[in-house]
C-alpha cells in the first residue's frame, strides 16, 4: 500500500492510501474519482497541471544539522 497526497482546484483533496503503485497510476485514478484534481504527490516526486511530473531536489547535506562532517 502507497499513500498519495492530493489536491484539487477549489483548495480541496487528502491523501489516498492505495494498492497503486506509481506516481502515474495515482495520477490516472485520482483524475476519474475526483473533479478538478491539480496536483499529486508521492514523497519527492508529484505531478501537477500546471508542470506535468517532476521531483523535488534532495536536500543539501550542509542543510542538515544531523549530518556529520
Amino acid at each position: 500500500m502507497k499513500s498519495f497526497l492530493f489536491s484539487t482546484d477549489n483548495d480541496r483533496g487528502g491523501v489516498i492510501l492505495c494498492d497503486l503503485d506509481t506516481l502515474p497510476e495515482a495520477v490516472d485514478y485520482l483524475k476519474q474519482r475526483f473533479k478538478g484534481v491539480v496536483r499529486v504527490e508521492q514523497g519527492r516526486d508529484y505531478w501537477s497541471e500546471e508542470e506535468g511530473f517532476a521531483s523535488l531536489p534532495a536536500p543539501a547535506e550542509e542543510d542538515n544539522p544531523h549530518s556529520s562532517g
